[in-house]
């Protein structure tokens, strides 16, 4: 058995190397961290791909700069990501000129998380490709190169061998980001650490909660361990929160099923609903300004595990929601205010973004 190495990197955020996998990540990012070349970062979603990133920023030269994360496909358009990465030349209110900053440039010396870079429009993406042979960047509109010191590490949910991934990167651009490459193991190929991590997250949830900690047993742990998590350390994440607000082992039990056919098929990032249904048991979740209550902790729960289930079938579907709904076992105009209430949107190249007339057709 390993000794754990737990690592802080930033506020409540903690880098766990409890595996020979995740202690190999550590040594790998230890030596990037000494670089200043683009990093490219795969894994599934959930597994710790953003954690990973801030581990190498946390460990570089850069680390006293601004570390941010640019979610590249929930952006609506090709022209508001340009304008968020690269920012844009303006008329202010009395007609002068005047500027906004991009985010490369707000993170002067820093680093910066291109996440989901596989959504990254054609268009943004040769930009990005002059950044990195120049090291200048033009904002939107204007005319003179500026100087963008900052580190860049790009990361996507997938295998890189496949076909439609490499497809959506422009080859130069791929190469010039894949040079090194890091891929975070998925939870079920390191389950070794599940019991460090859930008693990890525990620890973390029942001082921010001021709650006491509660008893895991052998028995749980051990059906933890043979759970697929196919929703990784963000699932894992939603079920310490789930447990701790209801504190009933039989419960969690029913959750996890327990059987490798079953854990394969539940929900991706939610965990399940724990309910024992097959579909989304939706809530009616109002906003409280309580930020310690167990009253909160039991609504933030169920609330990512909804908000997760429906992300996972609708990218399932392909952001088909006549499908998704079926998926989930609800009405397809409850799945659209779901949509709604929870902010959801499709990547840039998928089907039309959902707007008020798909309600209407659902009526």
């Amino acid at each position: 058995m390993y000794q754990p190495e737990i690592e802080h990197i930033g506020d409540e955020l903690y880098f766990i190397a409890a595996s020979p996998s995740t202690r190999r990540l550590r040594a790998q990012a230890q030596l990037l961290s000494q670089t200043d070349v683009p990093v490219l970062i795969t894994g599934e979603p959930g597994s710790g791909k953003t954690t990973t990133a801030r581990l190498i920023h946390s460990l570089s030269i850069r680390s006293s700069f601004q570390f941010m994360r640019v979610q590249c496909a929930a952006v609506l358009t090709s022209d508001l990501l340009e304008n968020e990465l690269f920012g844009y030349e303006h008329a202010s209110a009395n007609g002068r000129p005047a500027s906004t900053l991009g985010k490369l440039e707000q993170c002067a010396k820093g680093t910066i998380l291109l996440d989901g870079f596989d959504g990254m429009p054609d268009t943004v993406q040769r930009r990005l490709l002059k950044l990195l042979e120049t090291g200048e960047l033009v904002r939107r509109g204007g005319q003179n190169p500026i100087g963008a010191n900052v580190r860049i590490i790009a990361a996507i949910s997938g295998d890189l061998e496949l076909a439609e991934v490499r497809s959506k990167i422009q080859e130069e651009l791929f190469y010039r980001l894949s040079v090194f490459e890091l891929h975070i193991p998925p939870l079920r190929e390191r389950q070794d650490e599940i019991p460090l991590l859930l008693g990890h997250l525990m620890n973390r949830l029942t001082r921010r909660y001021g709650v006491p900690a509660p008893h895991l047993s052998s028995v749980l742990l051990d059906a933890c361990q043979r759970y697929a998590w196919p929703g990784n350390l963000r699932e894992l994440d939603n079920f310490a929160k789930r447990f701790l607000a209801h504190r009933d082992e039989a419960t969690a039990l029913q959750e996890l099923d327990c059987h490798p056919e079953h854990a394969a098929t539940k929900s991706g990032n939610g965990g399940g609903n724990g309910n024992g249904k097959n579909g989304v048991e939706f809530l009616n979740l109002q906003p409280t300004e309580e930020k310690s209550s167990l009253k909160l902790l039991v609504r933030n729960a169920k609330g990512e595990a909804e908000r997760s289930a429906i992300a996972q079938a609708l990218e399932q579907t392909r952001w088909n929601r006549k499908a998704a709904a079926r998926l989930l076992n609800v009405s397809y105009r409850a799945l659209l205010y779901k949509i709604q209430e929870y902010h959801l949107a499709p990547p840039a190249e998928s089907e039309r973004f959902f707007d008020s007339g798909d309600l209407r057709q659902a009526k």
